[in-house]
């Protein structure tokens, strides 16, 4: 084994990621909890109060309060509304960044999710009456989009590809791909409720991607040479907001387990976003359309390149002694 190469490159089946971001091994029955860790200027959670916030509807509930044009509740009960049968998916993008934020901060109409046979899913659905789009389909019964991407290639397998990339486009491609499946990897079961006032408006209960996989996803996101520039600022925001939530150290747990390939890919792109071009960063978020961004500057990006620091740790791994 290779001092690059990881102890245990690929989560195993049997390998359970609770609400608190716990790894259970089945075997050991040993839990190792992520607590968060604050740290001054990035913080984790809100000021005076425990995080994540504990919920009456059960511990793996996440309650939101519906938005004013009923848009959250919509896609809520849309997702409920799919097949049961459909092949391994968790969710990811907008919703899911709502879902770890505990608040409807930024409401939309399409959502992604993370599939390990997107092919598959599509058909299932067109066949239920969606219509087919470029990278999903299109439910136009409630006017939603459901984006998939591809996890269908294991960590351990795209780990093997790693040598053989040669251009930023290949490399740009499986960096998607690797946390696309970590994200599916690592997703913890979730029951997301949309609520007004005491009543539950609209629920559903699906894996849902880890605050530091979906970090790992929207700076990867961001730094796309093709992305539109308030696509770019919405990526920046949220990968900023889920590290200030949740604090560096539950990132970096949840990105523990990556491949030390993606993981270095993903500490240069933040140094990227709130390091070298943070300049450039905090003015991308100033021209933006983006709700929120107006209040975030140069100094709050700053904060955010300790992450970089608590990722360090898992990018290096000794090499066994002996044959």
């Amino acid at each position: 084994m290779s001092g690059d190469e990881r102890p245990d490159g690929e989560l195993q089946g049997d390998d359970v990621i609770d609400d608190d971001h716990a790894v259970v091994g089945e075997l050991t029955g040993e839990v190792a909890v992520a607590v968060p860790v604050p740290v001054p200027g990035l913080g984790s959670g809100p000021p005076g109060g425990s995080w994540p916030p504990r919920s009456t509807h059960g511990t793996r509930a996440v309650a939101i309060a519906n938005d004013a044009g009923r848009v959250v509740e919509r896609s809520v009960a849309t997702l409920a509304e799919l097949p049961d049968d459909l092949p391994r998916h968790a969710l990811v993008g907008g919703l899911a960044v709502m879902v770890r934020l505990y608040e409807a901060h930024r409401v939309t109409t399409d959502f992604d999710e993370v599939s390990q046979q997107p092919g598959t899913t599509v058909a299932t659905l067109v066949a239920l009456g969606a219509r087919r789009t470029t990278n999903g389909v299109e439910l136009p019964d409630r006017g939603v989009r459901l984006d998939l991407l591809d996890a269908e290639t294991s960590l351990a397998d795209l780990d093997a590809l790693v040598d053989d990339l040669t251009t930023d486009d290949e490399r740009r491609a499986w960096q998607l791909a690797a946390a696309c499946r970590y994200a599916l990897e690592t997703a913890s079961a979730t029951d997301i409720l949309v609520v007004e006032r005491e009543r539950v408006v609209a629920r559903v209960s699906l894996p849902v991607a880890v605050a530091g996989a979906l970090v790992a996803l929207k700076v990867h996101a961001a730094v796309a040479p093709d992305r539109p520039p308030d696509k770019a600022a919405a990526d920046v925001f949220d990968a900023w907001r889920l590290a200030r939530t949740w604090g560096p150290s539950v990132v970096a747990e949840d990105l523990s387990r990556a491949p030390v390939a993606m993981l270095r890919t993903t500490a240069a792109q933040l140094r990227q976003l709130f390091g070298d071009d943070v300049d450039r960063t905090a003015h991308r978020l100033r021209r933006a359309s983006v709700p929120g961004v107006e209040a975030v500057g140069v100094d709050d990006l700053e904060a955010a390149l300790v992450l970089v620091d608590y990722l360090d740790p898992f990018l290096h791994w000794d090499t066994p002694a002996g044959p």
